[in-house]
């Protein structure tokens, strides 16, 4: 399925640890990673007993005064249940450019917590202050610049992945691996796929 080979290429897969988060407790765990096989959407937690939903992603972009902002990493907005059933809960995972790499979290009521690390591999709850997305997210990466969220997808964050040179346009060089499957997307005949092409594109 292109869903599959579009998120083994939008994502690298490394072996190691993931940060968990309990409900019951409240307190983030620390948990062995499984290779990500699908569009990555960050689980707070990885045992089993909760799944996840995931609704919205955006682009963390911190301001930087007089230069561009830039870009420092992701939230994702995941609706989580118990497995057997159950109201669900909102809450939005922040992460570094790096998006298995979890740095804390904000909750339905703007409560921020940034996960920090111990030194027997754990990681601390670090409340961080109450407000709003945008505040919780600049508190959970420790700047006092103001950061600015950008709705983004993961099918847009393959495309970009793809498109090494960042021009736009998914040469045939880009899509060497998929033959010319995503060539044939290519409908203005103009030598490259552009976002508007590769979007329409369900199944290859």
């Amino acid at each position: 399925m292109i869903r599959l080979a579009l998120a083994a290429l939008a994502v690298t897969c490394l072996a190691g640890c993931s940060r968990s988060w309990s409900e019951s407790t409240g307190q983030v765990g620390f948990t062995e990673r499984a290779p990500l096989v699908e569009p990555l959407a960050s689980r707070i937690d990885r045992g089993g007993w909760m799944v996840s939903q995931q609704s919205k992603v955006f682009k963390v972009y911190e301001s930087q005064m007089g230069l561009p902002e830039r870009h420092v990493g992701y939230v994702m907005a995941n609706s989580y249940k118990q497995v057997r059933g159950g109201p669900a809960f909102p809450m939005q995972v922040v992460t570094t450019l790096d998006r298995n790499d979890q740095i804390g979290h904000v909750d339905s009521l703007g409560r921020a917590v940034r996960y920090e690390p111990q030194r027997d591999g754990t990681f601390r709850n670090e409340p961080v202050g109450t407000g709003t997305l945008e505040d919780g997210v600049a508190a959970i990466f420790g700047t006092n610049r103001p950061v600015r969220l950008e709705a983004t997808s993961e099918r847009r964050l393959a495309f970009e992945a793809l498109d090494v040179d960042g021009n736009g346009l998914l040469t045939p060089e880009e899509s060497a691996s998929f033959g010319d499957r995503i060539q044939g997307a290519d409908t203005n005949g103009d030598g490259g796929v552009d976002f508007t092409e590769f979007d329409i594109v369900d199944t290859l």
